[in-house]
């Protein structure tokens, strides 16, 4: 299988994952729930609902209430807390559950190259293409804060350093496992995606838009390439 063809399966994976970040999608009417779904299939979808909701409000604004996630959800108060504590406790599933879709997307897309700079290719793809498909997520986890990198930033570390380790296995040579450069490409790819998903609506559709997403990406890969390789 080529790069392309398997980086293109990794993104179909991750853009299944990630179809109730971008936007939210209004909870149906009194009564107009379907009936057909089993009772814990519902229950899911609404929650999800919420953490949706969550992220968006919190992106938007760090300062954001119960009151502007119930909103945008179009749920209750009490349908809110029927699932969370408080807003931090929903800030904390939101956040949870876009560090996981990170990480399987990441994890995919490995999983679709042979070579270190074939893998470091794919993990800048998957990295960015999960920042603007979800770009409220992003905005939501990697927030700058002086305390190193998000657990999101250490994910995509990992996948480098995993592919560092492959190269020097190999006997093929590369950088020596120098924690401070694999985290320099880390903190390089956060930088970018807060980049991309900073974007308003306009600049991401259409042609312009994918000619942005793939300058950082090449940005990105080359910066991989000048610290590890």
């Amino acid at each position: 299988m080529s790069i392309g063809s398997g980086i293109s399966m990794s993104i179909e994976y991750m853009m299944s994952l990630m179809a109730d970040s971008a936007t939210v999608l209004l909870a149906p009417g009194r009564g107009q729930y379907d009936r057909r779904q089993p009772r814990e299939a519902r229950l899911l979808e609404q929650r999800a609902r919420i953490l949706s909701a969550t992220a968006l409000a919190l992106a938007a604004d760090a300062t954001a209430t119960v009151g502007a996630v119930v909103k945008l959800a179009g749920v209750s108060r009490n349908t809110f807390y029927e699932y969370f504590d408080d807003l931090e406790h929903a800030r904390d599933g939101a956040e949870r559950r876009a560090e996981q879709r990170v990480v399987q997307a990441l994890r995919a897309a490995e999983q679709q190259t042979r070579t270190p700079v074939e893998r470091w290719r794919a993990l800048a793809h998957a990295w960015l293409a999960w920042a603007v498909a979800a770009p409220a997520e992003a905005r939501l986890i990697l927030r700058e804060s002086g305390a190193g990198l998000s657990a999101a930033g250490r994910s995509l570390e990992a996948g480098f350093a995993r592919s560092l380790a492959t190269l020097r296995a190999s006997g093929v040579g590369g950088a020596e496992q120098d924690a401070l450069r694999i985290t320099a490409v880390a903190a390089a790819g956060e930088a970018f995606a807060r980049r991309l998903a900073a974007r308003p609506p306009a600049e991401v559709e259409g042609a312009r838009g994918a000619r942005e997403q793939e300058r950082v990406e090449r940005a990105l890969v080359d910066v991989a390439i000048r610290l590890l390789r």
